[in-house]
């Protein structure tokens, strides 16, 4: 099923409306679209970006994912905390939880996840930040994993952290729950630019349109390759990447891509 035809499917009843999906081109916009709680996360919320990034990977004529949240407040605070549709609402019958069912789909998606964060990223927010492959942020965001301050641990989301945050940093963001600021995230690497609010839309369409105009294959099997090797050791590692390299050198973008170079003009990709 490509995207735009579940977006259809769906008729605007995504997580009950708080969470919006649009299609644009080969784009596919997620936005968090609870402005009101600063986009706090519900079990719906998490269960819809999970299948959003599950039809995603399906749809080969995809090139990128913008994830961001409604108003200029937050990009997403965490978890609701109130009493009723909380993530934090046990359940024991449950065998998986959506937080971790949604990293499951995000880890196996082929398509390049573009953080647009556009204010407060705290909690379950830096869970779903740390999916993305690239972010950009305003000068005004803050990002932190808080939860210690309500008696838990930011377990779940340390799975996607732990490996993008500087141990020292990390460690002093877990145990004390203190923020840092977007110009300390771009210092530690957690951020490809940080920019005034009124400049985001432009630079987060900049990087979009960088990833339209290279090889949408090269890229789908270039993510796919870095999944894989995550948890290879080297030797395996590079066994794993010079099978791959074979492969690649084979399909139609690369002898396209090639060809273009040598003939000094604009590729044409064939996606295959």
């Amino acid at each position: 099923m490509s995207v735009e035809k579940w977006i259809k499917d769906q008729e605007g009843r995504l997580a009950g409306g708080d969470l919006l999906a649009a299609c644009e081109g080969q784009v596919l916009r997620l936005t968090l679209n609870r402005p009101q709680r600063r986009n706090a996360l519900t079990d719906a919320v998490l269960l819809g970006l999970r299948d959003a990034f599950a039809v995603a990977s399906k749809d080969n004529t995809l090139r990128a994912i913008v994830l961001t949240g409604a108003g200029d407040k937050a990009f997403c605070a965490g978890a609701d905390l109130t009493p009723g549709d909380t993530p934090f609402q046990p359940d024991f019958a449950r065998l998986t939880l959506p937080m971790a069912d949604l990293m499951r789909a995000a880890h196996g998606c082929h398509v390049p996840i573009v953080g647009r964060i556009n204010g407060v990223c705290m909690a379950g927010g830096m869970g779903l930040f740390g999916l993305c492959d690239m972010a950009i942020a305003v000068e005004e965001a803050r990002f932190g994993m808080p939860e210690v301050k309500v008696g838990i641990f930011p377990m779940q989301i340390l799975n996607v952290l732990r490996d993008l945050i500087p141990p020292r940093f990390l460690n002093e963001m877990c145990m004390t729950g203190q923020p840092i600021d977007a110009a300390t995230a771009f210092s530690i690497g957690l951020l490809n630019k940080v920019v005034p609010a009124a400049q985001l839309d432009a630079a987060v369409e900049r990087l979009v349109q960088d990833l339209l105009a290279v090889s949408p294959m090269a890229v789908r099997r270039g993510k796919y390759a870095l999944r894989a090797v995550e948890s290879m050791a080297f030797p395996e590692r590079v066994a794993f990447t010079e099978t791959a390299i074979s492969a690649m050198i084979q399909t139609q973008d690369a002898r396209e891509g090639l060809a273009a170079f040598n003939e000094k003009r604009p590729p044409q990709w064939k996606n295959r």
